[in-house]
């Protein structure tokens, strides 16, 4: 700086760039500033290139420590997944450790329970054993008092007497109560079971056209034309979901009617192809509302056995072109199978077989046989459609073992044979003839119900076969139910209207009450054999008192050696006494067991004679009004008392006179 100044000194104007004159002292001082300037930057620069080097080595420390931060992110990344798997395996562990804590807590108070289980059963076997022990030694020690055994007996039998009157009079009440509630609901009930669609008709494109919203009220609806909507009242309608059981749960309760001597007929109704045979009869694993009726009625007869004997035989008959067939014949007959009227204005067909049935394995051979042998064939509509009305006959013949009724009842379960339009079946010759006679059945089976609805005073029973076999079961006497089966397909909404209109005409039926068929044949067997049984009722009276009397003599007796008894049980308790405590300090516990076991074998065995002699006397005493030979068994056994006491006196005297 010094040399740009020259000796005088010269500078720039910073204004207008022009040289100016500077003088000495205010050059010296210039250069003393600008040395100390200088001084300065060259200090600023050392001390910026020592910054500079900080700076570089703070840089390479930040990488280093960006470095050192990378990796420490990189292995706090793995510790983190391990620490995420770790607690995922711990907290499946922590599950199978809670789950085997609470399988051991279980475990553990189940045990405990058992454990507290089995003791209180050892302490009750214990308490048990105590008590047989001590009438062990009862029984042992004392003499039944025949006597008291005699007044027992007979209070005992009063009291069953009276039982039996109780139990006779609540059942008369139960079959009036039951009668009146299905006269409430009506003697002719229509059920409605509609079946799902085929197949068939799924993949021909045909529409369900059945409402089954109102079901469980008994209303179902028929969608006739796109939008329109008729409605049927029934007393129980049937989805397609519902299955045999239940159908046959609503119908169980006429079987019931039938074995209190009541004239039941149940029949189905409706076009071909709409599950008739179905509900009626089912399959081997699907059974319909035959064989279930069946087996319902052996199962009530075999409950009322002790008071009712039931005769229970089937025939299977089939109405085919207006004529009568046996099913159950083995060979074809000649012979015309006819209608004729009975006693009281009941009808049967003569020359049937009616096969007796004791249980119901029997009863399904039966209805095989009789399914094998009906007519089917097939039309445009079912490939296998019954071209006969099938008519199970069910009769029951009824005996009160306590008032000596006797009923006599038929329950009718029909299959009835398909309506069918001939022009949409197509029928030719035979099948045409069969489904002329079908649908002639069918119309006369209308005006019947027609003459009924309208409580005509000629119900025209005899134009058909059929009609005129349901004569009984339509005619008032009986009760009634119809199932009307239909089909969901709109191919079918015309029959299935048809046959709606045709059910509900007949639920519009009122026959008035069912009337209890009694068997008079039978009732007046029965009070003549009442007669006789109350003329040896006196015998048996008589031969009683004689019997009392012989029991009046062996209480006096039995008395003389009653204070004999008292002294020797005295003496006995006096011995028993004494060998207990010798027993208990001479003998260990386990032999003492076997002892007591013994002796508790001896005395059950003596307890059980006991028991067993008094139920003998029991029934002999029960049966003194059938036989005079109990009467000889009871002076026997009484014999045979006298005897024992004699025995089990010289046996006393005997001891007597040892521990004299």
């Amino acid at each position: 700086a010094a040399a740009k100044l020259g000796t005088r000194g010269s500078g720039l104007c910073k204004k207008c760039l022009t040289d100016v004159e500077i003088s000495s002292p205010i050059q010296k001082r210039t250069a003393k500033l600008i040395s100390k300037y200088e001084k300065q930057i060259e200090e600023l620069t050392s001390q910026c290139n020592i910054k500079s080097d900080e700076c570089s080595m703070a840089w390479s420390l930040v990488e280093s420590t960006n470095q050192e931060l990378d990796r420490l992110k990189m292995e706090l990344h793995q510790k983190l997944v391990q620490t995420d798997n770790f607690e995922q395996v711990l907290d499946t562990q922590t599950d199978q450790l809670r789950k085997v804590s609470q399988n051991y807590e279980n475990d553990k108070k189940l045990w405990a329970a058992a454990i507290s289980n089995l003791e209180r059963k050892i302490k009750a076997m214990k308490q048990e054993q105590a008590l047989l022990s001590l009438e062990a030694h009862d029984c042992a020690h004392a003499i039944p008092d025949l006597s008291k055994m005699i007044e027992a007996v007979r209070a005992l039998v009063a009291q069953c007497d009276d039982l039996k009157m109780k139990y006779h009079e609540e059942m008369a009440k139960r079959k009036k109560l039951h009668n009146i509630v299905q006269e409430t609901k009506g003697n002719i009930r229509v059920f409605c079971r509609c079946r799902p669609l085929s197949k068939v008709e799924t993949s021909s494109g045909y529409k369900c056209v059945v409402d089954f919203d109102g079901a469980n009220d008994g209303d179902i609806g028929i969608i006739n034309g796109g939008t329109a909507k008729k409605t049927f009242k029934f007393d129980r309608v049937y989805t397609p979901k519902d299955d045999q059981a239940e159908v046959y749960a609503d119908a169980s309760p006429l079987v019931t009617s039938v074995l209190d001597g009541y004239n039941v007929c149940i029949f189905a109704y409706g076009q071909t192809g709409t599950g008739k045979t179905f509900t009626m009869e089912g399959t081997e694993r699907n059974r319909g509302v035959n064989y279930r009726t069946l087996e319902e009625l052996f199962k009530i007869a075999e409950e009322r056995k002790d008071t009712v004997t039931y005769n229970i035989s089937v025939s299977v008959l089939e109405v085919y072109n207006e004529q009568i067939r046996d099913l159950l014949a083995t060979s074809p007959s000649s012979k015309k199978l006819e209608i004729k009227q009975a006693g009281e204005g009941s009808h049967h067909v003569p020359g049937i077989v009616e096969a007796k049935v004791e249980d119901i394995n029997e009863v399904w051979d039966v209805l095989q046989t009789g399914s094998n042998s009906r007519a089917v064939g097939s039309n445009n509509v079912n490939e296998h459609s019954s071209r006969s009305h099938c008519m199970l006959c069910i009769m029951v013949r009824a005996k009160n073992l306590i008032n000596g009724d006797c009923t006599r009842s038929k329950l009718w379960l029909v299959d009835l044979a398909g309506s069918e339009r001939l022009a949409k079946t197509d029928a030719q010759g035979d099948r045409l003839k069969e489904a002329q006679n079908i649908n002639r059945s069918l119309s006369a089976l209308g005006d019947v119900i027609s003459a009924l609805a309208s409580r005509s005073s000629h119900i025209p029973y005899r134009n058909s076969k059929l009609t005129h076999l349901l004569q009984d079961s339509l005619g008032g006497d009986s009760k009634a139910l119809m199932f009307v089966q239909i089909s969901p397909s709109d191919n079918d909404a015309s029959e299935t209207l048809s046959s709606l209109n045709f059910a509900s005409r007949v639920r519009g039926i009122e026959l008035g009450p069912a009337k209890k068929q009694v068997d008079t044949a039978e009732l007046q067997k029965v009070k003549q054999m009442l007669e006789r049984s109350k003329q040896e009722a006196k015998l048996k009276e008589e031969s009683l008192r004689k019997l009392e009397e012989n029991c009046q003599n062996l209480e006096s007796k039995a008395k003389g050696k009653e204070q004999l008894y008292k002294n020797l049980q005295d003496k006995v308790k006096e011995l028993e006494s004494q060998l207990d405590s010798k027993t208990h300090s001479q003998i260990t516990s386990e032999k003492q067991q076997s002892q007591l076991s013994g002796k508790l074998k001896e005395k059950e065995e003596a307890c059980t004679a006991l028991q067993h002699k008094i139920v003998e006397l029991e029934r002999k005493l029960g049966q003194q009004h059938q036989s005079d030979s109990v009467v000889a068994a009871l002076k026997q056994t009484i014999e045979e008392v006298e005897l024992k006491l004699k025995e089990q006196e010289q046996q006393r005297s005997a001891a007597e006179s040892k521990t004299k």
